[in-house]
């Protein structure tokens, strides 16, 4: 039996309904700009995954789907028009710059029936993990399945499908691949 007050619902309950409306408040200021629209957009993702987040800028138009599934750490900077797609598990680490225009996606059409239209099969669900001390350039792709080493690079543009494994690397292209070591 469902609880019929808001002290009887559990503190999940409790932090699932203030996401929510965390969520809908967020989408809401989504277009706004200025310093502050920065700091609210802020503290209403900390409302919505749960955890105060420090020093974190999101921008203007930065759009994130399934926010349940988004783990972000402290000193973050989302730059505009970014799509974050957080349903199959996203993790970002600390010190991280995302680029404008940049998507990372977690979710992918399948295609393994050939009786079905792509369209109608289920969506393939991969984790993306993104390291700490990571620089993701201005409309970069990263897809399901990827994790992205402690110090990388990204260069504008790339695309990622595959796994950065070597920590300190500079990858680009299409699809990315290594470039140079960062310090090289």
């Amino acid at each position: 039996m469902p609880p019929h007050s808001v002290a009887e619902m559990s503190a999940r309950q409790r932090g699932s309904i203030a996401g929510k409306i965390a969520y809908r408040a967020y989408l809401l200021i989504l277009r706004k700009e200025s310093m502050f629209w920065l700091k609210v957009r802020a503290a209403l993702l900390g409302r919505m995954t749960g955890r105060k987040l420090r020093s974190v800028n999101i921008f203007s138009d930065v759009f994130i789907e399934h926010y349940q599934g988004l783990s972000l750490g402290d000193n973050v900077s989302i730059n505009r028009n970014c799509h974050l797609s957080a349903g199959g598990g996203m993790t970002i680490g600390e010190h991280v710059s995302i680029g404008h225009s940049t998507s990372i996606i977690t979710a992918d059409h399948g295609f393994a029936d050939p009786d079905t239209p792509i369209r109608y099969q289920p969506s393939v669900m991969a984790p993306v993990k993104i390291g700490s001390n990571v620089w993701i350039g201005a409309r970069v792709v990263i897809l399901s399945g990827v994790e992205v080493a402690d110090g990388t690079i990204i260069a504008a543009g790339a695309v990622v499908t595959k796994s950065v494994v070597e920590p300190d690397t500079v990858i680009g292209g299409v699809p990315a691949r290594r470039l140079k070591g960062r310090f090289d």
